[in-house]
């Protein structure tokens, strides 16, 4: 287990630079890519929250350190595909049942795992110690950087979510790539302005909900657990957001 986990025993301090580089030049470009793409094209939605102006020294501190953990967790990715038995490394062993299924079976299951998680940090005894950072910011606009603006455990938990889902459900390696990039997409179009949906599927006001009224729509991508659990919260279904939203934060701090 551990040799799945870690081993750069053969790698030299020019392996770990590059690496480093090749992994935050995909973060950093991430955003504005975004934004070039649905800039002028794409309404947007409304700010109905607080919005986080500046950030101060403990968000730079959070960006910074998650950015680090971020290239541990794409190096362990790699890793689980190249020693998992339940993952397919070879294109001639591509399949609608290690691609299509397992795609789709990724978000039901990483986001009934993550509902659970997210919801847990929202209980009271522990909201103040570690999801209270991530609520500072009711209007969320700067994409990737207000994505991973969360306190480091909630960030490392988060991530290494979508490997246990891999994990557990047999794929391919080609469908791994495809689910940790669309989900880092996700993740940030999630805390942007921008009015993008997915009839059915996604839509990034779930989230913008979830900023306003706090305690609502847990899902990272989909809805399908918080319709489950009736913690789902449409985004025209309330008119009194920043009403609620202050009640429910007075509640919890």
């Amino acid at each position: 287990m551990v040799a799945l986990l870690w081993d750069a025993s053969t790698w030299e301090l020019w392996h770990y630079a590059a690496w480093v580089v090749a992994v935050q030049c995909g973060m950093e470009v991430l955003t504005p890519l975004i934004s070039m793409a649905l800039e002028g094209r794409t309404p947007l939605i409304e700010i109905r929250g607080k919005h986080l102006d500046k950030l101060e020294p403990v968000d730079v501190a959070c960006i910074m350190f998650n950015k680090g953990l971020t290239n541990m967790f794409v190096y362990h990715t790699i890793r689980l595909c190249y020693y998992c038995d339940t993952i397919e490394l070879s294109l001639d062993k591509l399949s609608v049942s290690n691609t299509i299924v397992a795609f789709v079976s990724f978000y039901v299951v990483y986001d009934f795992f993550y509902t659970l998680f997210h919801g847990a940090l929202h209980h009271r005894s522990v909201y103040a110690l570690v999801h209270k950072h991530h609520h500072r910011q009711k209007a969320p606009s700067r994409g990737n950087l207000d994505a991973i603006n969360v306190h480091p455990f909630e960030f490392l938990v988060g991530e290494y979510l979508h490997l246990l889902t891999v994990y557990l459900v047999p794929c391919h390696a080609v469908t791994v790539a495809v689910f940790v990039i669309i989900g880092g997409i996700f993740a940030s179009l999630n805390h942007t302005r921008f009015d993008v949906s997915i009839p059915g599927l996604y839509t990034v006001k779930n989230h913008d909900v979830h900023h306003v009224l706090f305690n609502y729509n847990y899902g990272q991508y989909i809805m399908l657990w918080d319709h489950i659990f009736g913690s789902f919260k449409a985004y025209d279904e309330d008119k009194t957001a920043n009403s609620q939203s202050k009640a429910a934060l007075g509640k919890a701090q």
